[in-house]
């Protein structure tokens, strides 16, 4: 269907499956409010307001649909809105800030029902508008290059953990040299907002569903926590992947752990690259979030960018004033 992307569904389904699925976080507080300076981005607090969404709640109220866990947001208010200025200063552009509320009923998917346009400091509009709340998050290539540049440094080509990790380390580097001028580069959008909330031991897939409250720990589920949001792709065949590679790599490390305890570098195995682990486990967890990330997770990010990307009106990098 050439005109499916003009749907609420299937905007709702590309927040879950798309392009970027990573982004959207369980919503624990109404209406949504950012941390930037209100004397220089205006009001914290969101300008949605309860009469704004509480006819599309199927009777609930606001309260009761939070703490059944039903509502949902993409918040990309606080990580666009500094930049605005610059972006619409360039000829016929236009770019805003956006917060989109997701509700999640019992009879069907995830649905729209508010989106919220910003403008620095003029106050907000709501708008149905999909294509201005589509947003993208590097988490995969300028996150995986300490870890890269370490490997290669630190570790002999011989050693099992090197060759483990070699093939999911291969182009990175160069496809981020090429990024650097632009995407990722000093006082960038990135640069600016993703360093100060990303923590290596929340990456996991586990961990960052549980982070965005998408999932709440179950120890009688076979990953031990329960989605949110059952019909939830990335999550639910993440977890899949998430669980192979943990097998793999525990596996992996058995068939060579005698050896490396007992033997090791020789004239280096004293040397501290790294803070001391005191158990197997830690490091099947570094080693499988790093493979995560560099492979499955890497490939949900980045390999539908032209089938989602490539069809213009479905996810445009900017908006063009006529």
């Amino acid at each position: 269907d050439k005109f499916a992307w003009l749907q609420d569904d299937e905007f709702a389904c590309q927040a879950l499956a798309g392009v970027n699925p990573v982004t959207i976080d369980g919503l624990q507080a109404f209406p949504p409010v950012s941390n930037l300076d209100p004397a220089i981005y205006g009001p914290q607090e969101s300008a949605l307001k309860e009469e704004h969404i509480i006819g599309q709640l199927d009777g609930m109220s606001v309260q009761q649909v939070l703490k059944e866990n039903k509502l949902y947001v993409l918040d990309c208010h606080h990580i666009y809105l500094p930049f605005l200025d610059k972006i619409n200063a360039l000829d016929g552009r236009k770019a805003y800030a956006t917060r989109t509320i997701f509700f999640l009923n019992s009879l069907g998917p995830l649905k729209p029902i508010a989106i919220e346009l910003s403008l620095p400091p003029s106050g907000p509009d709501q708008s149905a508008a999909h294509v201005c709340s589509n947003d993208a998050r590097v988490r995969t290539h300028a996150c995986m290059e300490p870890f890269i540049l370490t490997a290669h440094r630190q570790l002999s080509a011989m050693h099992p953990i090197y060759k483990l990790l070699d093939p999911h380390m291969r182009y990175t580097l160069e496809i981020n040299a090429l990024a650097r001028k632009n995407l990722i580069n000093a006082d960038g959008v990135i640069d600016a907002s993703m360093f100060k909330s990303w923590r290596f031991d929340k990456e996991g897939l586990p961990a960052d569903l549980i982070r965005r409250g998408i999932a709440v720990p179950d120890p009688t589920q076979p990953d031990g926590l329960k989605l949110l949001i059952e019909d939830y792709p990335y999550a639910a065949d993440g977890l899949l992947i998430w669980s192979a590679i943990e097998d793999w790599v525990r596996t992996y490390l058995k068939s060579w752990h005698n050896e490396s305890i007992n033997v090791g570098h020789a004239d280096l195995r004293q040397e501290s690259w790294w803070p001391t682990l005191t158990n197997g486990d830690d490091l099947v967890f570094i080693l499988n979030t790093i493979i995560w990330l560099a492979s499955a997770q890497h490939a949900a990010l980045n390999f539908g960018q032209c089938p989602y990307g490539g069809y213009v009106p479905n996810r445009p990098p900017f908006d063009e004033k006529w």
